[in-house]
């Protein structure tokens, strides 16, 4: 049994944390569970590895008290010394993030190389940079998160037609992504790039399917998300990446991988 971390009292004190996939705004979003998450953590660097927020995408917007308790406790991180890196992905308008993230003091850019406490050199981005030209278009951003959002909303009627909650993603959702990652062969795209840039290893986010392996002969680390996994990267102070998965229930973070 993986080790599980509880957050009982004192935060659990890392190096960096990597999160993607948040979809603030979205009616999937679990913003509640994540600032429960936040709010047990403690990191000198929080990397936003994109489409951390739905604004743009032209789905119908929710936002509540927690998404803009998300955002607050953002800031405070940066007014206690933190650094925020926002690094936007294809649910993000580059223009509009850009503006949002200076609005917001976060800092933001396309793609970061990361090194961490053993001198180790991640490249860091979203991952939607080496979809299929076809997966790229704007147009079908906008039909995926409307799918997206439908395809949660069966889901959910297969749980009260079944009495109990299905598994985290639901059965629908879960399955859309396992198809469009076998078709598009992401991490090896991502892998081989981050070999060629003479990185260790690479860390993404888009395709809510949390990862920690060895590939191409490099690292591959996706964040997974926060509306199906509710997963996160974390980095440790000796310079360890450790793939956790929080519980709401147990109030616990649970690690998944190691590297």
């Amino acid at each position: 049994m993986r080790p599980q971390f509880d957050c009982d009292g004192a935060r659990l004190v890392l190096r960096s944390l990597f999160l993607s996939d948040l979809h603030l705004g979205s009616a999937a979003s679990r913003a509640e569970a994540f600032l429960e998450f936040l709010n047990a953590v403690e990191a000198e660097r929080i990397y936003l590895v994109g489409d951390i927020f739905e604004l743009w995408s032209g789905a119908r917007l929710y936002w509540s008290g927690a998404q803009t308790a998300v955002l607050a406790e953002l800031q405070a991180r940066m007014a206690a010394g933190s650094r925020v890196i926002y690094l936007p992905g294809n649910h993000d308008l580059q223009q509009d993030a850009a503006e949002f993230a200076r609005r917001h003091g976060f800092e933001q850019m396309a793609a970061h190389r990361h090194q961490t406490a053993a001198g180790e050199q991640y490249l860091v981005l979203h991952g939607d940079q080496f979809d299929l030209p076809l997966l790229r278009w704007q147009v079908l951003t906008r039909f995926g998160a409307r799918l997206d959002g439908w395809l949660h909303g069966v889901d959910r009627a297969i749980a009260r037609w079944l009495g109990r909650p299905l598994r985290p993603g639901g059965w629908m959702v879960r399955g859309f992504h396992m198809l469009v990652l076998l078709g598009n062969r992401h991490e090896d795209r991502l892998s081989r790039h981050a070999r060629e840039q003479g990185c260790h290893g690479i860390i993404c986010g888009h395709f809510h399917l949390a990862a920690l392996n060895r590939r191409n002969g490099v690292t591959y680390a996706n964040c997974g998300d926060w509306v199906h996994s509710q997963t996160a990267l974390a980095e440790c102070p000796e310079g360890r990446l450790r793939l956790m998965r929080w519980s709401s229930d147990t109030g616990a973070m649970q690690e998944l991988a190691c590297a």
